[in-house]
Formats: structure tokens, C-alpha cells, sequence
């Protein structure tokens, strides 16, 4: 099924090979299978392996390679349907002077016609064009053009030469996608140099129309057979290596743990459950069975009901964890417009891993959530810090990408959440942990680990089966479906009937997840007879609202949805277990495991080790505005700070609101006792003024973030 531009075969024999619709239907599933898989293999390399070389902290995952094998089905299927239609169409215009003299390269046009409708179609339904989306649009109305000229018009066939060819075209409109994004980003941080990064790359795709055009005049290469054979081989190579490194990975991950040395002082785990709100732990009472491996950890631990996070947000509360400070001593939150993403942390302020190394610890830290990277000093005092970041399937940039729509598509037969994930999962956490250790692990040395598992945050998609163990997931509900619907919510325009229900049930579900991978190192612990003088301190950093109050999401609340989290401490030897109803803070982590290691205190530190039987205490909250989602009392964000004298809490806004709550009789805060209860309420307000007096005041940071990382902290839901 080839020209005679391409064989040199009169036109007779060309057009012997189409006599029948049979033939043209055929035809074109072949050349639309060949158009389509160059597609996939050319947005393969733009999305992933791209993304891979110029971010070589980013790691291709095994659940990366199972998307990708489903992509590549997809695209398999949707080329023959495409073609066999065109081929269809073009029978019906056998008649014609293009069609009678070059069959063959009609049907090769028809195979890209419907790749060029299908992206600019799909460009065209976007809610919001992204930057330069236009100009994509106008170059993808152009090649419609340009390849129904040549369809109908037997003049027009070869003048574009290979501007037409499925290939040329797949890579001019993604790499001018790969151009609006550069300069997308580059204009996001106000850099001038945005143009000496775009301009060699338009050069580029310039370079390559012309080239195109001209290697391709006179019918050269058109509807040639290697040509098309090849880009149907290379759309099913794309397929068998995503499905073998899919099962490969799959194999890798149970790779053996490393062992963990022995001796008389105590080993340190501190467990991160990020975005884990204590009321949906079963440990701690709730209905639903989350976290049967907290329950069995449970029995051997103090589980503190009663534990409160110094913030609401990722930055600012394992800041808190790790300097066993409140957020205004120690400096890292959200300072806009100077650092509206966050400060780093205070450098006069020692961490939790820096006292434990200088005391001859091994410090280990693996997390999920990119917050806890370099930039915010967080990472100060380990060893080894990692942040395993996957290739993403669908960042932010990638509106343009038909990859967005086959997804929606491939929902109908198969579950595609995971198409929307942007962290490592936890599994991914552990193996990295694992490794680590093979690597840098010191003989004889006590070990400190850090962990950080992001499976129930936002866009909360828990892999399978987790995914389905509590009822209420909407069948292909993708994040910009729930990124819309929150947006209403927060508006206060109403709330989708099945919103709450959905993200309940894969937020728990992710917490039943990293329960899952807490108990695959807890058992790593005993197979290495460690447990027992091991330090197990598992909580979280902050909870997460679902539409009470018209938030959404977290960093915008003061309320316990936000600052009551889970806090179990199996403290060595399993010392005193059992169940501290006092309050305790995320300040108080630091001291407790430093004293339980006989690590000396920092003079700076606010919170009081969690001794068996202690006194309680006045503590505090903390939180500021971030660039998230926020209510419509406080559009721009508030500054609020809580004081809790327990039962009783009470908050005061800089927008002027006062409350006061009775957290034993009213845990949800629905009755504010503000008027009933003056003279507390007054009591406390007046505690509060004399702590916030004696706040220190900080210097301003002009804390940017780079325009990557700010894409990644927008894709978690950390930026609107």
C-alpha cells in the first residue's frame, strides 16, 4: 500500500492495491495505527523522558511503566478506529483527482487529519487555555489545513513535502507545547532570561518545518512502507518495555531489608503520616478499620488522644516537630508577598537530627512531600536525605497532552487515578529507606530514621486494593474534576452530593495505605530483633478539611479537623504503655526523644517531654496565609492563633472573629461559647494577648521558589 512516489510503480499498480472500501478501510487502520503510535512515542519522550533528563533526582517507578503500558494501549487502539474511519471517508472520495492518483498518501494524510483534529480538539476543550495555547491552537488549525489540501486537491498533496507527516507534525505541536511551558515557568519567577531559553527551541521547531519541508517535496517518503512499519514497531516497543520494566519494578520492590545494628543504645523511627487527621485512625477510635497496624503498635505505645500540631501545614509543623518550637520562634511559614510559599527555617535553631548526629547518631530521612526539601532547611542534620520524586504522568503543564483525554477514556474500562499522582507512594518510601541503609549504613552506630508517607494527602488516589476498601468512590473522578468542585466549595457556592464521600473514602484508604507500609517496618524492626530498644514515634503533621466551614485541603484553618493529630510513642522496652488523655503538642516530640536517647536539650526548645504522669499545660496553635484554597471570611488568608487550656480551646483571627469551644463535650467545634462563657472567654483572650506579646519578631525573607518546584507544590494543592 505504498505511492508510486515511493516505489516508482506506475500509477496503474497504485491504484490497482484500491478497489474496494475494504481495501481503503484497511488501509487506513494501518496508517492510523502508524500515525498515532508516533504520536505516543514522540509525547513519551516529551512528557517522561525529557522530564527524566532534566530532572535527575526523578525516578521512573514501576506504576509509572504500568500507565505508560496503558497509554500505549490506548493509543494502539485509538490509531486503527481513527484510521479505518478516515479510510472510510476517503472511499467515499475515490473519485476524486487526489484520491485516483495517490491513493496510498491520501490515506496517510487522512491517518494524520484525525491526529491533528484530535489535539486541537482537545487543546480547544480546555476549561482554561494554558499559556500559549493560542498559538497552539492557530498551528493545529493549520495543519487541518494544510492536510485537507492536500486530501482534496491533487496540487496541494506533496507542496507541504513532510510538514504533513504524522511524525513532523506530533513533534512540532509538542515541542511548541514544550516552548509555551518553558516560557511559562521562567515567566512565572518574572525572569528576563525567559527568552534566551525559548528562543533557540522556536529556532528549532523552525529549523525542522523547513527542513521537513523540503526533504519531503516532489512525494519524496510519502506513504513509504519502512516508514509506516516502523512507527507501528515502535508504538508496540513502547508497550513491551513499559509492560516489562512495569513487572520488572514490580519484582524489584521486595528487595531484602538491610540489617540494624544492635547495642545499648536506643534506634529512632519518627513516622510522618502527612495530612493525617486523628478522628479517621482507628487506633484512636474511629469506625472504620484504617490502621489495624497502629492498633497492634498500639498495645506496646502510649497513645496520646489528646496530641495537637503547632500549624496546618507541612512547612511550618515538621518544623515544629523537628525544633521542638512554635512556629513564631522558629520562622518557617508563609510570609507574603516575600516568601508567600514560606521561610525557611530559623539557622540559630538546631534540629532534632542535627543534635542526634553531633551525638553519634546515623540520620536517615526519606519523605513524600516535596515541602521538605533543601530549600526550607528541613533537611539540616541527616546523613542522608531523599526525596524520591517520580516522572509524573500529568503535571500541570501538560494540559495540550491527548494523554489527558485517552485517560478519560481508558476510566471507563479501567480505574486511573494513579494518573494524577505527583509523589512517590508509600512503598516507594520504604524501598528508598531499604536501599539507603544498604548503602550508607555505619556498623554499630544507633540509627535515627526519618520518614514521610503523602498517601492520604490530596489528590487522594490510593493505589489498589486500598482504593476500594471503604464505599464511596466516584467512578472516574479525575483531580480536575475535584480541584472544580472544591473551587465551588470554598466559594461557598454549594457541595457536589457525592464530593465528601469520595475523598472520605480514598483518604482513608490512603491512611489504610501507609498503615500498610508503617507495618512493613515495624516488621522489619523485629525480624531484626530491634524492636524492643527501639524509639517508635508515629503521628502526623497536620488533618484535613472536606468542605466543613467551606474549606477544603489544609493550611487555612485553626479548627481540630486541621490540629488534632495522631501521636503514639512506643517509648524503649516498651515503657509504660497505655492511653494519655493530657494534651500534648508536636513541640514536645523533639524533647521527648532526646531525653528517652540521654541527648543533651537545646536551650531553645518550647515543648516538655511527654513524662508519664506530667502536669498539664497551656499550648498553642499557630497558623498563616498560604496560597491555598481559602474561606470566604478570610479570601487572602488569616493570620490565627489558638490557646488550649484543656477541655478548652479558643482562637482569635486578625479578621476580628473570637471563639471559644469545649473540646470534650463539643470535639467537632459547632458551639461557640463565646458570649455563653465571657469570662473565660476573656480569661483566655487575655493569655493569648501575653503570649503574643512576647512573639519574636522576625526579619523579612524574600524566599522564592523556583518555577519547578513551584509547579510541583501546585499540583499537591499547596498553591491556587
Amino acid at each position: 500500500m505504498i505511492s508510486s512516489h515511493a516505489a516508482g510503480t506506475p500509477e496503474s499498480a497504485s491504484l490497482s492495491r484500491f478497489r474496494k472500501c475494504s481495501d481503503y478501510v484497511a488501509a487506513g487502520a494501518i496508517y492510523g495505527a502508524a500515525a498515532w503510535s508516533a504520536y505516543a512515542v514522540v509525547e513519551f519522550v516529551f512528557s517522561s523522558v525529557l522530564f527524566r533528563l532534566t530532572r535527575p533526582y526523578s525516578l521512573f517507578t514501576a506504576w509509572h511503566w504500568k500507565l505508560t503500558s496503558l497509554l500505549a494501549i490506548g493509543y494502539l487502539i485509538a490509531g486503527p478506529l481513527r484510521g479505518t474511519l478516515a479510510g472510510l471517508r476517503i472511499w467515499r472520495l475515490r473519485d476524486s483527482a487526489s484520491v485516483r492518483v495517490h491513493p496510498a498518501r491520501v490515506l496517510e494524510l487522512g491517518a494524520s487529519l484525525t491526529l491533528a483534529l484530535a489535539f486541537t480538539i482537545n487543546l480547544a476543550a480546555v476549561h482554561e487555555l494554558p499559556y500559549g495555547g493560542i498559538w497552539m491552537l492557530l498551528s493545529g488549525v493549520a495543519f487541518i489545513i494544510l492536510l485537507a489540501a492536500g486530501i482534496g486537491s491533487a496540487r496541494w498533496i506533496d507542496r507541504p513535502g513532510l510538514l504533513t507527516n504524522y511524525w513532523v507534525i506530533s513533534g512540532l505541536w509538542l515541542g511548541l507545547g514544550q516552548k509555551f511551558a518553558l516560557e511559562s515557568n521562567m515567566a512565572a519567577q518574572n525572569l528576563t532570561r525567559a527568552g534566551s531559553w525559548s528562543l533557540p527551541l522556536g529556532l528549532g521547531l523552525l529549523a525542522t518545518a523547513g527542513l521537513a519541508i523540503w526533504a519531503g517535496r516532489g512525494g519524496r517518503w510519502a506513504a513509504n512502507r519502512w516508514i509506516t512499519a516502523g512507527s507501528v514497531a515502535l508504538g508496540a516497543g513502547l508497550l513491551l518495555c513499559s509492560a516489562v520494566l512495569w513487572i520488572a519494578g514490580q519484582a524489584g520492590a521486595h528487595t531484602a531489608s538491610p540489617a540494624i545494628a544492635s547495642g545499648a543504645r536506643p534506634n529512632v523511627v519518627l513516622i510522618v503520616m502527612d495530612t493525617v487527621r486523628a478522628d479517621h485512625v482507628s487506633a484512636l477510635g474511629y469506625t472504620r478499620d484504617t490502621t489495624p497496624n497502629l492498633k497492634r503498635l498500639a498495645r506496646d505505645s502510649v497513645v496520646y488522644a489528646n496530641a495537637v500540631a503547632a500549624s496546618d501545614i507541612t512547612l511550618t509543623s515538621h518544623a515544629s516537630l523537628f525544633t521542638g518550637m512554635y512556629p513564631s520562634w522558629h520562622g518557617a511559614y508563609c510570609q507574603p508577598p516575600e516568601a508567600i510559599y514560606g521561610r525557611e527555617l530559623a539557622k540559630q535553631y538546631p534540629t532534632l537530627a542535627e543534635v542526634l548526629r553531633a551525638n553519634g547518631y546515623q540520620t536517615v530521612g526519606v519523605a513524600a512531600n516535596l515541602y521538605l526539601r533543601a530549600d526550607f532547611g528541613l533537611e539540616r542534620g541527616f546523613d542522608e536525605f531523599r526525596i524520591p520524586r517520580p516522572v509524573p504522568l500529568l503535571p500541570d503543564e501538560t494540559r495540550h497532552l491527548l494523554r489527558r483525554t485517552l485517560r478519560r477514556v481508558l476510566s471507563f474500562a479501567v480505574d486511573t487515578a494513579q494518573f494524577d499522582r505527583l509523589y512517590s507512594l508509600g512503598e516507594d518510601i520504604d524501598a528508598a529507606l531499604f536501599a539507603t541503609l544498604q548503602q550508607r549504613g555505619k556498623p554499630g552506630a544507633p540509627l535515627f530514621v526519618f520518614l514521610n508517607y503523602m498517601d492520604a494527602h490530596f489528590p487522594y488516589v490510593p493505589p489498589a486494593p486500598y482504593n476500594a476498601s471503604f464505599p464511596g468512590k466516584r467512578a472516574r473522578f479525575t483531580q480536575d474534576d475535584l480541584e472544580a468542585e472544591q473551587t465551588l466549595i470554598s466559594k461557598d457556592q454549594g457541595e457536589a452530593a457525592g464530593y465528601r464521600p469520595h475523598c472520605v473514602s480514598q483518604y482513608d484508604g490512603g491512611i489504610a495505605y501507609i498503615d500498610a507500609q508503617i507495618g512493613k517496618v515495624v516488621d522489619w524492626l523485629k525480624r531484626e530483633k530491634a524492636y524492643d530498644n527501639t524509639m517508635i514515634v508515629v503521628t502526623s503533621d497536620h488533618g484535613e478539611s472536606f468542605g466543613e466551614r467551606h474549606r477544603v485541603g489544609h493550611a487555612n484553618s485553626p479548627y481540630q479537623n486541621l490540629l488534632h493529630v495522631p501521636l503514639l510513642i512506643k517509648y524503649p522496652r516498651s515503657a509504660h504503655p497505655g492511653v494519655e488523655s493530657r494534651p500534648a503538642s508536636l513541640i514536645d516530640v523533639a524533647p521527648t526523644i532526646l531525653s528517652a536517647v540521654q541527648a543533651p536539650l537545646p536551650a531553645a526548645l518550647q515543648g516538655r517531654g511527654l513524662d508519664p504522669g506530667g502536669e498539664a499545660r497551656t499550648i498553642y496553635g499557630e497558623t498563616f496565609p498560604c496560597p491555598v484554597m481559602q474561606p470566604p471570611e478570610c479570601p487572602n488568608g488569616c493570620t490565627a492563633k489558638a490557646i488550649f487550656e484543656w477541655p478548652m480551646k479558643f482562637i482569635a483571627s486578625s479578621n476580628g472573629k473570637r471563639e471559644l469551644f469545649d473540646l470534650s463535650a463539643d470535639p467537632d467545634e459547632q458551639r461557640n461559647l463565646f458570649i455563653q462563657q465571657q469570662e473565660r472567654a476573656t480569661r483566655m483572650d487575655a493569655a493569648l494577648g501575653a503570649w503574643r506579646k512576647v512573639l519574636p519578631s522576625q526579619t523579612r525573607q524574600n524566599k522564592q521558589v523556583d518555577a519547578e518546584k513551584r509547579k510541583g507544590l501546585e499540583g499537591l494543592g499547596y498553591i491556587h
